[in-house]
């Protein structure tokens, strides 16, 4: 059984990548990717736990990028020569902190006190500080954090301040610079209109989507599948696995296939 995407401490996750290969295995997971954001820390930990429970652990990193409007769009690369594509993750994890300085900046600007660095003891292990880690530093409580989200971090909102790098092309470039295969992850969280999603798969050179994914519907997943189809690429799965706390993504095997397949691993580059 696949599932494609999850993350651990290193990233925005819950639990060590042991522990993450754990509730995998658990839940009857054969073929796992760690996909942190834009790191690769984890993988080698999950590497030797995975051969422990006997799972196939696919080398992975999900790159956070930018396209057009959209600010926040997620390339997954599977297959990565690890020391490859090392260099891009410590430049977006640069990216990372001057982007949190920014934001933070705009915060206190605004009368919301939080400090760089309790930010970055908030992300702990992980490299890659986040919007999710100002928050927790400004104190803001679990059941706050959406309202919180709306007012001041998400695009238009009054401490938003957007990505710049990489764009899509590019996260997809680097990528299979390091050998690896370049999906798009879970195109119908960042869009919601098909033609538009067709028009950015059409655009991009990639090697799969991901199709099967907890919040996509029946006739999401049908159209995606369809459009691997036509154009010959790999439809992946996965349910986000983030840890058991989690609101959304703490299971896995939980995305739907409605009858309709199964997710499928890109292959390695010859």
């Amino acid at each position: 059984m696949l599932d494609l995407q999850s993350h651990s401490f290193y990233s925005d996750g819950e639990l060590s990548p042991t522990h993450v290969v754990a509730a995998a295995r658990e839940a009857g997971v054969t073929t796992l990717a760690l996909t942190d954001h834009d790191s690769i820390d984890g993988v080698a930990e999950a590497g030797q736990a995975a051969r422990e429970e006997r799972i196939v652990l696919v080398p992975a990193t999900e790159l956070s990028c930018v396209h057009g409007r959209m600010d926040d769009m997620h390339m997954l690369g599977y297959w990565v020569d690890t020391t490859a594509i090392a260099p891009a993750c410590e430049r977006a994890q640069r990216e990372r902190v001057s982007r949190a300085e920014e934001i933070i900046g705009r915060l206190n600007a605004q009368g919301v006190s939080v400090r760089l660095e309790d930010a970055i003891a908030e992300a702990g292990e992980a490299n890659s500080v986040g919007r999710p880690h100002i928050a927790k530093a400004a104190g803001v409580e679990p059941e706050q954090m959406s309202a919180f989200f709306e007012e001041w971090l998400v695009p238009g909102a009054k401490a938003f301040v957007a990505r710049r790098w990489p764009d899509a092309a590019e996260a997809a470039a680097i990528i299979h610079e390091a050998g690896g295969a370049a999906v798009l992850a879970h195109p119908f969280w960042d869009m919601q209109d098909p033609e538009q999603v067709a028009a950015l798969v059409d655009e991009l050179d990639l090697d799969g989507v991901e199709v099967f994914y907890p919040s996509h519907t029946r006739e999401q997943v049908e159209f995606l599948l369809e459009l691997c189809r036509d154009r010959g690429l790999a439809p992946t799965g996965s349910s986000d696995f983030h840890g058991p706390n989690h609101k959304l993504f703490n299971s896995f095997v939980s995305y739907p296939t409605y009858d309709l397949g199964e997710p499928e691993l890109p292959p390695r580059s010859p």
